[in-house]
């Protein structure tokens, strides 16, 4: 299993994706944490995290898991013909990114897929976030913050879910450094613990990389 998990966008170390990805550079970019904004500013967002890969030499394609919804067959076909080298996650609502991958059964196809070591999984933020066991333990630190992330993803998608990859074990607190989301980070090392569980706490330039049995947390 191979995993590029950032903070904020790729971090500093876009050198490593292209590494851990190999020769096959064609992405698949999940978008569903951006659902919850405006149809403009979502396309705006995507197009930026699009040209950050592209700029990064990967070959990137959006993937918008809505039309898979209750088709999960039919995405299994499609990420197949895509042959995809890396599939990335953009950051935003992490239960929107949980439903809808839920929904589309996506969830199950990455862990299969990624159990097979068929290519590469990379996310930012909510993006990364996702690759625990579970978003709700996320609520307590994050959702309070912002708004309640569970009741936006069922205003957008009449239903949530919070279920994570469970790619990893450990939790990991995004965007460290910066002052909104100081408090919450702060949060998330005394509530995870408390709970017996184990937060990764990155700043925006670091990410958490896992390449088969080798695991390494890379900070500038």
């Amino acid at each position: 299993m191979r995993l590029y998990l950032a903070s904020n966008d790729l971090g500093s170390f876009a050198d490593k994706l292209r590494e851990l990805v190999g020769d096959n550079k064609k992405a698949l970019v999940i978008s569903n944490a951006r659902d919850h904004r405006s149809k403009e500013d979502r396309a705006e967002i995507v197009k930026g995290d699009i040209e950050m890969l592209n700029a990064a030499g990967l070959s990137a394609t959006e993937l918008d898991l809505r039309p898979y919804f209750g088709k999960a067959d039919e995405l299994r076909k499609y990420i197949d013909a895509a042959q995809p080298g890396l599939v990335f996650s953009m950051g935003g609502n992490f239960c929107s990114l949980a439903t809808a991958m839920h929904l589309s059964g996506m969830r199950d196809i990455l862990r299969k897929d990624l159990a097979d070591d068929k290519y590469v999984y990379g996310g930012y933020s909510a993006g990364a976030m996702i690759a625990a066991p579970d978003t709700l333990n996320y609520l307590d630190s994050y959702g309070r913050r912002t708004g309640d992330r569970l009741e936006e993803a069922k205003q957008i998608y009449g239903e949530a879910y919070t279920e994570g990859l469970g790619l990893i074990n450990e939790y990991i607190c995004p965007h460290a450094d910066e002052d909104r989301f100081m408090e919450v980070c702060e949060k998330a090392q005394v509530l995870l613990p408390a709970k017996g569980l184990m937060p990764v706490v990155l700043n925006n330039s670091d990410v958490m990389v896992i390449d088969g049995e080798q695991k390494v947390i890379l900070k500038k």
